[in-house]
């Protein structure tokens, strides 16, 4: 059972510095616990630490040393009750046949652009399920 802290904490990754801070920037003004992260490596090592504070992971996918479907895989084997939310800017259609994204067992495949309107929904309907 989470803490009703880690259920208001997210963790955004995404190589692109200004999206994470924006991504940051609005999540801490809905109220949530938002860190961010422009290397999934280093946030790796933070959520191996803090495993049990957090409750969703946002991370793109195409990042340089750790892609998000092996950041989301490793970050499954630590947690398996978090939600993982995958981002990507790219074409998706054969992306939910692929092995690692079945294992990793994402929450939610989300279209670059995002808008934040949709981003607030989706976060919303992940606790409900």
């Amino acid at each position: 059972m989470m803490s009703s802290a880690a259920i208001r904490s997210v963790m955004v990754v995404d190589d692109e510095i200004e999206l994470a801070t924006l991504f940051k920037t609005f999540l801490n003004k809905e109220g949530y616990n938002a860190i961010s992260f422009v290397d999934p490596v280093l946030a790796l090592e933070y959520f191996k630490e803090t495993s049990e504070k957090h409750s969703l992971i946002i991370t793109d996918l195409r990042m340089p040393s750790l892609n998000g479907l092996e950041l989301a895989k490793k970050i499954r084997e630590l947690n398996t009750n978090i939600k993982i939310f995958l981002m990507t800017a790219f074409e998706t259609r054969d992306l939910e046949d692929n092995v690692d994204f079945k294992m990793a067992r994402i929450d939610r495949l989300i279209q670059k652009p995002v808008r934040f309107s949709e981003l607030r929904e989706m976060i919303i309907g992940a606790w409900k399920i």
